[in-house]
């Protein structure tokens, strides 16, 4: 499987487990907003209830003095009774008004612990949403990370890479082009480098830049040149344009200097394509 296929294939499961991530979020916020709901009925209910309850219980009240009353009139002594007697207690039936006192009870109360029941369900199931809903997420945000890494391998898979670079000072004597190491003698800088076959890489014309860093840390540079990219700056000495065809590809470029950037010392030779640092090297001046 190729770099591009997996990460094809990141992609997609990265976007499968958005979407589930999605449906379960949807069920979850739902859920919650069920279950606010159930408890504001519960809330409701209560009072209600309580309300219904209060009533009812006032009125059982009276039914139960009522009943008080007919009791102490039917034990009050109509005549003498015999000492060696003693008196029946009289047991009074319900009356069918506190009968139906408790009916009304028995079904608000019911009613109330259904609702509890449903609002613990609801909050069971709300806890499971939530849970799975944090694997989801967990999951991918590990895709995630994994597809950046794949991007970015696959980015510097693209990349040129320049190998073999080599620079040396160079004069000019009679139209002959001579190379030394003395800096006083220096009228350009020759460059050479290999770029790397790279079929990942875009075929197409290249623009490469040559920096040369001086012993004082300062691009040599006869023009002051620079070119900027995504917001990054980068200070050249010199630029070409080659065609690349995927190919291995010799390159080498002439430099001229500004002559007060030259001296003795060892200098750092930087390989851009665009600003993408593709190879360096180090050469001396004596």
């Amino acid at each position: 499987m190729t770099l591009r296929t997996s990460l094809k294939m990141i992609k997609l499961s990265a976007v499968v487990f958005a979407s589930v991530g999605i449906v379960f979020a949807s069920k979850y916020y739902q859920g919650k907003s069920q279950n606010k709901k159930l408890q504001q009925e519960i809330q409701l209910e209560k009072i209600t209830h309580s309300n219904e309850l209060t009533e009812i219980l006032s009125r059982y009240d009276a039914t139960l003095n009522e009943n008080k009353e007919l009791l102490r009139q039917q034990n009050a002594p109509q005549q003498t009774v015999p000492a060696n007697i003693k008196p029946v207690a009289t047991v009074v039936a319900p009356t069918p008004k506190t009968q139906e006192i408790r009916q009304e009870i028995h079904p608000n109360a019911k009613k109330i612990d259904s609702l509890k029941n449903q609002l613990k369900e609801q909050s069971d199931q709300n806890k499971s949403l939530a849970t799975e809903l944090g694997e989801l997420s967990s999951k991918y945000r590990e895709l995630k990370k994994r597809n950046d890494s794949n991007e970015s391998a696959l980015a510097l898979s693209k990349n040129l890479t320049a190998i073999n670079v080599y620079a040396n000072g160079i004069k000019i004597v009679s139209n002959n082009i001579i190379e030394t190491k003395r800096f006083s003698a220096i009228e350009q800088i020759k460059v050479c480098f290999t770029l790397l076959e790279n079929k990942a890489a875009i075929k197409g014309n290249k623009d490469i830049y040559i920096q040369i860093v001086n012993p004082d840390n300062k691009v040599v540079s006869k023009n002051g040149d620079f070119v900027e990219e995504d917001s990054r700056l980068l200070s050249y000495s010199a630029k070409t344009n080659i065609y690349y065809d995927n190919e291995e590809l010799d390159v080498c470029v002439f430099v001229d200097p500004n002559k007060n950037d030259i001296q003795k010392g060892d200098y750092e030779i930087n390989i851009f394509s665009g600003i993408n640092l593709i190879g360096s090297t180090v050469f001396s001046l004596k």
